[in-house]
This record gives C-alpha cells, structure tokens and sequence, in this order.
C-alpha cells in the first residue's frame, strides 16, 4: 500500500493512526490477498480507519447505514443495495437503495442486508466484485450462499464502495 492515491500527491505525509505507526501490526490481520477494484484502484487496506463524511441528524434507531455521500439509510427491513438496485426474489417489498459509483465497482443489485433478531446480516447477490465485511482489523469475505453478521461499527465493502454501519439503541436517542 502506497501513501498517495492516483491523482493526489499529498505535501506532508499521510498520518496514520498510533497503533499503524509502530509496524507492530500482525501481518495476519491485512488482507493480502485483496484484488484490485475498479479502473487501477488499489486496494483498501481493512486496518486503516474508514471516516464517514457527516449527514443530517435522524432520529432513527436500530440499524443505520452510512452511505460515502453522508446519507443515512434505516435499516428496518431487508434492503437491497447496488447501482440500480431490483427486487429480490424471496425479500418481497425489500428497500431499494441505489449508490452512485462512478468506478462502477458496484453491481446492479450488489447485496441485500437483513436486520433479524436483534442483529444486521448481509449476503452477496452474485456481484462481480464481491462483497466484504471489515470489523476489529479483519476482513471476512461475504458469500452468496450464506448471510454474513455485521457488527455495530463495521465498514461494509461493495467493490471499493464503503459503506458504514451503526447501531443506534433507543435509549440513545434524544427527546424530541
């Protein structure tokens, strides 16, 4: 991984956060085997932090999604995510959420995600290039067979989409 990214040349440096600065990180925890994405973009490393750019406050609670563009997305019920995303068969009435890619790494209907039992799941819907799930400096690939649980804070990957996923509790919410 390079400290520039194509098209910027950065005058200082790229700080990193403290525990990247030692170069005591467990190679076992950077994905090496990450293909690159999209027209020449480099592949992301899942240990560097991933900050999301800062939307209206909602007074939602339960699960949210936070979208590169700042948007945020309930997640109340299945919902599907892509570039021009399409029902599912099987999740009837799903939520359509369409993302702008202009890498276009991110498919038509790319991944449906489930809340259920308290808990936030994802699976592939045969993507072209492949669904991630990054929580606690591991990057665990996503199948199309099976759901894949989303921890609270983890960085979801379509392509070299981000996405951001919060669990907001009802007692954090406050009083209108």
């Amino acid at each position: 991984m390079t400290d520039s990214t194509p098209g910027y040349q950065p005058e200082e440096p790229v700080l990193r956060p403290p525990w990247l600065q030692g170069g005591d990180l467990e190679q076992g925890l950077i994905d090496t085997r990450t293909k690159i994405v999209g027209r020449g973009m480099p592949p992301r490393d899942p240990s560097e932090p991933v900050f999301f750019p800062g939307g209206p406050p909602r007074h939602v609670t339960g699960w949210v999604l936070l979208l590169a563009d700042g948007d945020r997305v309930a997640v109340d019920g299945p919902l599907v995510i892509g570039r021009k995303p399409f029902d599912v068969e099987g999740f009837p009435g799903a939520k359509l959420v369409a993302v702008v890619d202009r890498e276009k790494t991110v498919s038509k209907n790319h991944a449906i995600l489930l809340p259920y039992d308290g808990g936030l799941f994802v699976l592939d819907l045969n993507s072209t290039n492949g669904v991630a799930v990054v929580a606690n400096r591991r990057r665990s690939a996503v199948t199309s067979t099976e759901f894949t649980p989303v921890p609270d804070g983890a960085v979801i990957e379509l392509g070299s989409y981000l996405l951001g996923v919060d669990h907001v509790p009802a007692a954090e919410q406050p009083a209108s």
